[in-house]
């Protein structure tokens, strides 16, 4: 089964640095809001004569950027995810309620993606336990936990992407009220998923260290069982003393 295992600690870096990119981005973003609130009416002139609001330019600039950095992000993220669950075969699990496959599938599924990923990201943080009971036993699903700092992520994750979309279709660049209350969207964007990558980040270094851990637990448990087993073999009729043949003196 160890042969299964294999490290994630190259993408789980991948991952986390992109998070860093993301958190650095989302501060810069909310320089340009908060701008944005200030001037709310700044306008610049175009090629074709006329004028258009300074902040949807540089916005659309910052969203050029940052796109490919975010599709990095997600499929890094996933690549880790779904490694790190196949991984979790190899470590002795207690008990698995999904695959490796729907680790990466629920991401993408309308509706079950607001709770069905988190409870996946749960699973492989539980099951990724350093310490390993003596008598390990199937356990039941109620079980599985997670510290508290994920439950925050996760829900601060799905603040974060609604703010996005709200934030993508707040204002009118016509009109400077509009402007100003895009700015504030943004600015709020912007905390909630500064918020929910420094916390992702966080998710993917706990479960990563985890693992290499639990990793070695295994391997120890299993040198202590063949240990114990080799203690209790039956001992071979030959090995004694009073069954070998005596030679004549």
């Amino acid at each position: 089964m160890m042969d299964n295992y294999r490290p994630t600690k190259i993408w789980s870096l991948l991952t986390v640095a992109c998070f860093a990119f993301i958190v650095l981005f989302e501060f810069f973003t909310i320089l340009v809001s908060i701008g944005q609130v200030l001037k709310p009416e700044s306008m610049i002139d175009v090629d074709s004569g006329e004028t258009m609001s300074v902040w949807i330019l540089v916005h659309s600039v910052l969203v050029f950027i940052y796109l490919p950095v975010l599709i990095a992000t997600i499929v890094f993220f996933l690549i880790w995810l779904n490694k790190s669950y196949k991984n979790l075969n190899a470590l002795r699990p207690s008990y698995l309620q999904f695959s490796s496959g729907w680790a990466v599938g629920y991401w993408f599924v309308p509706f079950l993606a607001l709770w069905k990923p988190f409870q996946i990201v749960r699973e492989v943080w539980w099951e990724s336990d350093p310490d390993i009971p003596e008598g390990q036993m199937f356990l039941t699903e109620s079980l599985h936990s997670a510290p508290t700092y994920m439950g925050v992520w996760w829900a601060f994750w799905i603040l974060s992407n609604i703010a996005s979309n709200v934030a993508s279709q707040a204002y009118d660049a016509d009109k400077p009220d509009e402007v100003f209350l895009g700015g504030i969207v943004l600015i709020v964007s912007s905390i909630l998923t500064i918020i929910a990558a420094i916390l992702a980040a966080n998710v993917v270094r706990d479960i990563t260290g985890r693992q290499a851990a639990r990793l070695l637990s295994v391997r120890a448990l299993e040198e202590k069982e063949e240990q114990t087993k080799y203690e209790h073999a039956p001992a071979s009729p030959w090995s004694q003393q009073d069954d070998l043949p005596h030679q004549n003196a």
